[in-house]
This record gives C-alpha cells, structure tokens and sequence, in this order.
C-alpha cells in the first residue's frame, strides 16, 4: 500500500468528515438541544427538528458523493497491478 497524496486525504478526510457531521454531529445536537415532541389531540407525536431534515440529508449525500467520485477517480487513474507468479 502506498502513502496516501494530499488530494487523497482531502476528499478521504473530507468525505468522512461530511458524513460525521450529518450523523453523528448533527444527531448529538438534537439530543442536547432538546428537538420536542409534542402529542397532537389525536394522540400523534408531532415531530420537530432543529435542524432541517434536507440540510441534514445534503451534507450525508455530499460526504457519500465525494467518497464515490474519489473511489471512481481512483479506478479510473490507477493502472491494474499483475499479481500473477
């Protein structure tokens, strides 16, 4: 295995990064924040966000994309190796 380049560490790191933030980063600020859950009239909970479920979404899905470009930029650039003896 080789080193790893620094445009390789940045859309690695960076993807990484994006999909902390949407899971992890953004769920523990819902927990500690408090997002209420009020019960309607009719007994349905009544689901409130502080932060928006579609920014929330986006920056999963950017983490998710600059992982894959990175992955088919990889394949694409990256010449097979002959493991044959």
């Amino acid at each position: 295995m080789t080193e790893l380049t620094t445009g390789e560490r940045i859309a690695l790191y960076g993807g990484g990064g994006l999909l902390l933030i949407g899971t992890v980063g953004i769920g523990l600020l819902e927990i500690v924040l408090g997002a209420h859950h009020p019960v309607s009239g009719e007994g349905q909970v009544v689901h409130e966000t502080l932060v928006p479920l579609g920014l929330r979404s986006s920056t999963i899905l950017l983490g998710l994309l600059v992982w894959g470009t990175f992955a088919a930029a990889h394949v694409v650039t990256t010449p097979p190796t002959d493991t044959s003896v």
